[in-house]
């Protein structure tokens, strides 16, 4: 067990739970992949909550006005360029929404607007 991780994780955690953004940070502070900062919550039977991909407990972009949802279509273009075995990865939905200067839920919402489902989250959350 890495005390350090575990602290941070403790010192990050909002209500009980540790936000996804916090995971992120503690992995960039501690100098651990993401991975294990996701293995760390589970080991300490915490949860990981308000996806930045919108994928659990935040507000999703699945939902009754997605047609509304305007997407711009250079994102849709990057992301439809993006997907392996009929997916986008949360690594690669990251790294679409940094080269076109967006935050993560705007490739999210491509995503999802383009019917493709967000697989292999960075913290082992979901598949």
């Amino acid at each position: 067990m890495n005390m350090t991780l575990v602290e941070e994780i403790q010192a990050s955690l909002v209500d009980g739970y540790l936000p996804c953004a916090a995971a992120f940070k503690v992995a960039e502070k501690v100098k651990v992949p993401l991975k294990a900062v996701g293995d760390e919550t589970n080991e300490l039977k915490l949860r990981i909550i308000d996806c930045q991909l919108g994928c659990f407990q935040f507000a999703k972009a699945v939902h009754d006005d997605l047609d509304s949802i305007q997407v711009d279509s250079t994102m849709a273009e990057a992301v439809q360029a993006s997907i392996i075995d009929g997916h986008l990865p949360c690594a690669v939905a990251f790294k679409v929404a940094k080269d076109q200067n967006a935050g993560p839920m705007k490739a999210a919402d491509a995503a999802n607007k383009l019917h493709i489902k967000i697989n292999k989250c960075q913290l082992g959350c979901f598949p």
